[in-house]
């Protein structure tokens, strides 16, 4: 068997080695954070990706950041791959045991318009789960920005601040007052209990999935309901959340949330771990444990057509 084709049964990895592959990604995302800010607000080379015109913008920030993080990937961690939002969408290549994945301007729309509702995110998959994690933010503080990173078992950091999701009501129930993302489109596929619909917080959409994760763990946001988006997405929210106390939740092709740390299930070195994990898309639950759990709770899926919609989303 090849290794190509194998499923990974590699060592298992030292600390040490994780505590510097989080410090490879911590320096790539202050970079490229610092060459997205120095940026904004300037002449940028706009195109859309695919037909769309106006839609799903990208500029030449998001190419020459990711190009920047692969760059420092390649300097101080050899034979680890990239996988990034601007790679192209026909690129073939067999995943890693290591594998980084980029969103190098997630928020691109907002960055066009002068919006500061964007990040960078970075994320190290080791044979297919979250191990070591950054988002960079810009962020009205005197820095100018605000880099939050995590790596497994580590808890997750804002400078020398340990972070924690938002504490949750004793029932669950969202808190009034408090900050929470609830995508507008929602009703119109979900069934909402009605003790949901009265109680869901302080409602926002700002346009960045990554920016919203990164509120979520924390604490500025008590919980976020995120997508329908790609890997890129999720690769570093996840374990940063986590890593605060949080709980993360995927919807399944049932129309149920359940549980989700990863892609680790059937992770190979191969061209078809790589397709998969770049074609995946998912619409993802977190925050604090018990109001993740209510929400996911009081949301039902309805049925066809909307339904049949949804699961045609996760056929990947």
């Amino acid at each position: 068997m090849t290794k190509s084709s194998a499923s990974i049964k590699s060592k298992t990895i030292s600390d040490s080695e994780l505590k510097r592959v989080e410090q490879c990604i911590v320096r790539a995302a202050m970079e490229a954070g610092n060459y997205a800010i120095s940026r904004f607000g300037g002449i940028l080379e706009i195109s859309s990706k695919g037909n769309r015109t106006g839609k799903d913008l990208v500029t030449d920030v998001d190419r020459a950041s990711q190009n920047l993080i692969a760059k420092i990937m390649a300097e101080t961690c050899p034979g680890h791959m990239l996988l990034g939002e601007e790679d192209p969408p026909d690129e073939k290549q067999e995943a890693s045991e290591w594998l980084w994945i980029v969103d190098p301007i997630d928020g691109t729309t907002n960055y066009v318009n002068s919006s500061n509702i964007y990040a960078v995110s970075i994320a190290a998959l080791y044979k297919g789960e979250t191990v070591a994690a950054a988002i960079w933010i810009p962020w009205p503080n005197d820095d100018g920005f605000e880099l939050m990173h995590a790596r497994k078992g580590h808890g997750t950091w804002i400078g020398d601040s340990r972070l924690h999701v938002h504490p949750a009501s004793e029932s669950g129930v969202p808190i009034t007052g408090v900050l929470a993302s609830f995508p507008r489109w929602i009703p119109r596929t979900f069934n909402i209990k009605k003790s949901l619909m009265k109680n869901r917080g302080e409602i926002r959409d700002g346009g960045s999935a990554c920016y919203e994760q990164f509120m979520v763990a924390k604490g500025s946001m008590q919980y976020a309901i995120t997508g329908v988006a790609r890997t890129w997405d999720f690769a570093a929210g996840i374990l940063l959340i986590s890593e605060a106390g949080g709980k993360v939740m995927r919807l399944n092709s049932d129309g149920q949330f359940s549980n989700f740390d990863g892609w680790m299930e059937n992770y190979k070195t191969d061209s078809q771990t790589y397709t998969r994990l770049r074609k995946w898309k998912g619409l993802i639950l977190s925050g604090p444990p018990r109001t993740v759990d209510f929400v996911a709770a009081n949301l039902r899926s309805k049925k066809p057509p909307l339904f049949t919609k949804i699961k045609m989303l996760f056929n990947n």
